[in-house]
């Protein structure tokens, strides 16, 4: 509990100040409510003052007594409040600006010494203007709590569409569970469900529209199926009557009605106490609704779903309350104050949706068992790791953090009374819903949704995988039926396939699972799925890797594909991934291809300015260099800039330090990096600003752009240039002042993705990070915290602890023995291992560069595509491209080709096939005069799986020959189809 010493809003009644002015607050926030104070309508306006006295006081402190205070920086951010003690001195320590944003209120608080009295409260800031709010003395003492009970649900919701503090919604929800549950202050809406501050009524009290069922993945995704709850009365409150917890969200409003709900998987229940006569009423903006008054059952289906809930149905609804009612209108009134309901859903059917609540929520279930099952599911993933000597701050942040982690993904299945099922989000079908039954496909097995890969498998996925590896192969199976079903894994899944963000990143995302022994998973369809998102271009923009049927052959993806670079990039991570899995499942000809072709990413590197840059088709740069700006935003970039590009290449950052010219020059590139500041307005092909480009200005790093996930890896970089200090002083800048404002519903500085700027937290604040992802291997770090120990699925414990003080470490070692690289294997951390970190106030030279996927000192040099020229007829062959293909007149042709200058040794060559008759047997032959042929390869039985697919085939020993001819023996028709034929040789 606080107790207050001192306090003033600078309301009627309150203190009243001995300097500045009251006034009506902000005229303008992108996050807060215009014109009001953080609390209250009045805010105190300082401009410029030079160590002014505020209040006198008299006010003895004790152990736990803190200064705090809310400020709103307009111009400046030099700005405190300071405490005049008994002696004349201030408070100990001082502030960092950069802990501040501008234009945004801020939670400020400070230790007061022991024993001392406080005899003024004085503001400093002589270059600054702005507002201040709720200044107050008060005794905060630690509390002893669980994991789970540190979580605040409303952290990151102080945000809106212009700026984000996470762009999260109380979620109150069981683990990667059916529903979520959430207090809605626009009920109109898909997008911003809750905020936080900002839709504050004209008293500048937050206001609820009312409870809602939702399903949102992200604002900028959209909500569906929701269905909102609605008792009857004023529903204005102030946050510190509010309850927001994973396992219960409870509220009382300032006209005495309380309403408290608990979660399950598919089912909630509801608990409302109401000043007098209970009404609860429901709404759907597109759905329906009927209630029964004699029985108190309510019944309904909601259709609502975003632009992008793609693959969305209908969804059923069944609830019942406690008691009989009358009917009123779209509700039910009752004759006591005090009234439950039970309520659950499907994706099915009504049938199933009430078999859910009575599996989930039987009658005569307790608010308080739903409640404690819940929580106890939340305790039993948060309580898996433990922390020491962490602040209250930090142990809210942490465990939050875990929270939205493991919010994500859902799942989409349940339990019938023929096994589990699901609705399919990615088989059309046209079938209509009724008001009982959905139209959608019912399929057998599990079905996971909600997730945007591009934001996740940075983060969320290793962790999955190091914390709950069980669970991860679940998740994974749940996705693998989405290939199942409907031929691919979504990009962005919300619940099908959405059209949105670069890369098919669950390739990678589950080939690091797997080589990190994840399994529980059928990992050869997850191979499939991966190979096929590599390999054949898609039918359609929502699924697949965009410009693949030129990226293949050119090595590059050219302009013709929007924002080709940062495809092109991704496509290498994920094409590293690939590799490594195919490896390990004893497919080394696949994965000397895709190693090679992880490797494109040199192709996209303009030599002339140092920056990675998009090429038209025919191979010239976008931008001459006198023209390329790599702040501008856009184009060939997703979300970022040409700065933010220039080190996404985590897979192998030796090859990209000898691109730049070595180690030294990758760390001189990265210390520019972090020196040259974000203006937010260079915008580029966007045209105007978009609120990434406020969030990294504000972020403060440089060009660093922590606000989004494209950056996220880039600190931890400064381990390739053989210099982890650097990334140690940037990571912890990062976690000391980007994480804050817990408690006034902030916490992040720019979108919370579906758990991945919460586990870059958790990775980070543990001295981990999976940088190389695709590979079983973490960089280290310097820990937060001086202990955490972590309880590992398999029953083992991974201890990290740290000693002495400062950001920088300065010696490790692993199980009792000196660990001088800076990296660590997942097999070490899962078998159980120690970790002893000394920390120091300076730079060491602690710490040995990564593996890399290439080494030396010399760029990497991909195989290429070997030129050279056939007959004309056999042109479309060898145009770079499996849009185009040639039907043979026969199922067994041979085709020459002529190498054009010195023949470099061929080590791979590929076939696509085309939509005909598919090749099944061949051989490869070489030959110097185009009259004694060797044989260099030869393939039966092979298979095609899928029209227009690259296919590769690794010769068993490199060969260089003037020409090469193949000769198909067998086919899977009459005619051959062929759309590509590329011979992929090395420099000689």
């Amino acid at each position: 509990m606080t107790a207050d010493r001192f306090h003033s809003s600078f309301e009627e009644g309150d203190p009243v100040p001995l300097a500045g002015a009251v006034g009506t607050g902000p005229s303008r926030s992108p996050t807060a409510k215009a014109g009001a104070g953080f609390t209250g309508l009045r805010a105190l306006r300082y401009e410029r003052p030079r160590r002014a006295r505020l209040f006198d006081v008299d006010v003895p402190a004790g152990e736990h007594t803190e200064l705090s205070y809310v400020v709103f920086p307009e111009d400046g951010l030099s700005i405190a409040v300071d405490a005049e003690l008994d002696d004349g001195s201030g408070l100990p320590g001082t502030l960092d600006p950069k802990t501040l944003y501008p234009n945004q209120w801020n939670l400020v608080r400070r230790p007061v010494p022991s024993g001392r009295t406080v005899r003024a409260i004085v503001l400093d800031g002589p270059d600054a203007t702005g507002w201040l709010d709720d200044v107050r003395i008060a005794d905060r003492p630690p509390r002893r709590q669980d994991p789970v009970d540190r979580v605040r649900t409303t952290r990151g919701t102080h945000s809106s569409g212009e700026f984000s503090r996470g762009n999260t919604f109380p979620a109150t929800a069981v683990p990667h569970g059916f529903n979520f549950w959430t207090p809605v202050t626009d009920a109109s809406s898909t997008t911003w469900l809750y905020e936080y501050h900002r839709r504050n009524d004209d008293a500048n009290r937050t206001r609820l529209a009312g409870f809602a069922l939702s399903h949102q993945p992200s604002p900028w995704m959209g909500d569906r199926h929701t269905f909102l709850i609605v008792p009857e009365g004023d529903l204005a409150f102030g946050h510190e009557h509010e309850t927001d917890r994973p396992y219960h969200y409870g509220v009382r409003f300032d006209g005495g009605l309380a309403v408290d709900l608990a979660p399950a998987d598919h089912a909630a229940l509801f608990r409302f106490a109401f000043p007098d006569k209970a009404v609860v009423r429901f709404s759907c903006k597109k759905g329906g609704v009927r209630v029964d008054a004699k029985t108190g059952e309510v019944t309904g289906y909601t259709s609502v779903r975003s632009g992008l809930s793609a693959g969305a149905r209908r969804m059923f609804v069944y609830g019942t309350f406690d008691r009989p009612g009358r009917r009123d209108g779209k509700g039910l009134a009752f004759d006591t104050s005090t009234v439950s309901l039970r309520i659950a859903t499907s994706l099915i059917s009504l049938k199933q949706a009430k078999l859910n609540l009575d599996a989930e929520i039987p009658a005569g279930t307790t608010f308080e068992q739903v409640r404690d099952n819940a929580r106890q599911a939340w305790q039993d993933l948060l309580g898996r790791i433990e922390l020491d000597g962490a602040t209250e701050d930090q142990l809210t942040t942490f465990y939050s953090c875990l929270y939205r982690l493991f919010l994500y993904p859902n799942s989409a299945h349940e339990e019938t009374p023929s096994g589990r099922r699901h609705a399919s989000p990615v088989v059309r079908r046209r079938w209509p819903s009724t008001r009982k039954r959905t139209g959608a496909k019912v399929v057998d097995g599990p079905m996971s949704v909600n997730n945007g890969f591009w934001d996740t498998y940075r983060t969320t996925w290793p962790a999955y995988a190091l914390l709950t590896p069980g669970r991860c192969g679940e998740l994974i199976e749940g996705f693998v039926q989405q290939y199942r079903e409907g031929g691919w894994i979504a990009r962005w899944s919300s619940p099908g396939y959405a059209d949105l963000m670069t890369g098919t990143s669950s390739d990678v995302a589950f080939a690091d699972a797997y080589l990190k022994g994840v399994r529980g998973f059928d990992v050869h369809a997850a191979h499939e799925a991966a190979l096929k998102n590599a390999t054949v271009a898609a039918p359609n923009r929502a699924v697949g890797r965009k410009g693949l049927t030129e990226s293949i052959f050119l090595g590059y993806t050219p302009l013709t594909t929007p924002e080709g670079l940062s495809w092109a990039l991704e496509a290498c991570v994920n094409d590293f991934g690939l590799a490594n899995l195919a490896q390990a499942l004893g497919k080394p000809g696949e994965a000397k291809y895709f190693r090679q072709r992880a490797l494109h990413y040199v192709h996209h590197f303009d030599e002339r300015i140092s920056f990675f840059q998009g090429r038209h088709r025919d191979g010239r740069w976008r931008w001459a260099p006198d023209k390329y700006d790599p702040a501008r935003w856009g184009s060939d970039y997703t979300e970022t800039d040409g700065w933010n590009m220039a080190f996404s290449v985590p897979h192998d950052g030796n090859g990209l330090a000898n691109l730049f010219g070595g180690r030294a020059a990758l760390e001189s590139k990265l210390d520019t990096f972090f020196a040259t500041p974000e203006t937010g307005l260079n915008t580029g092909s966007y045209r105007g600003v978009i609120h990434e480009m406020t969030e990294a200005r504000d972020v403060r790093l440089g060009q660093y752009g922590h606000s989004n996930q494209p950056s996220h890896h880039i600190p931890w970089m400064y381990a390739f240039a053989g210099a982890p200090a650097k990334a140690q002083a940037v990571v912890r800048e990062v976690l000391t002042r980007c994480y804050l404002g817990s408690e006034i519903g902030q916490g992040y500085p720019g979108d919370e993705d579906n758990g991945e700027m919460s586990a870059w937290y958790v990775f980070a604040s543990l001295g981990l990070y999976p940088l190389s992802v695709g590979s079983p291997v973490y960089v280290l770090g310097a820990p937060l915290f001086p202990r955490a120990e972590i309880a590992l699925e398999n029953g083992k414990r991974l201890v990290i602890t740290a000693t002495g003080s400062g950001p920088y470490v300065q010696d490790l070692r692993v199980n009792g023995t000196p660990h001088e690289e800076s990296w660590i294997s997942h097999d070490v951390l899962t078998a159980g291992a120690t970790l002893e970190f000394t920390l120091g106030e300076q730079p060491s030279g602690w710490g040995t560069p990564p593996p890399s996927l290439t080494e030396g000192e010399h760029p990497p040099r991909p195989l290429t595509d070997l030129a050279g020229h056939a007959r004309p007829d056999l042109a479309a062959l060898f145009d770079d491209t499996s849009r185009t293909q040639i039907t043979f007149d026969s199922a067994t042709p041979a085709i020459e080709y002529t190498v054009d200058g010195p023949p470099r040794p061929v080590e791979i060559y590929t076939l696509t096939s085309g939509t005909g008759g598919a090749p099944t047997s061949w051989i490869l032959e070489g030959s110097d005069d185009g009259q004694r042929w060797s044989e260099l390869d030869r393939r039966t039985d092979e298979t095609f799986p899928w029209p227009r697919q690259t296919r590769p085939f690794a010769l068993a020993r490199p060969a260089a020959h003037a020409r090469y001819r193949l000769r198909f023996t067998a086919s899977t028709k009459r005619k051959l189809s062929l759309a590509q034929w590329e011979l992929l040789a090395g420099e000689g």
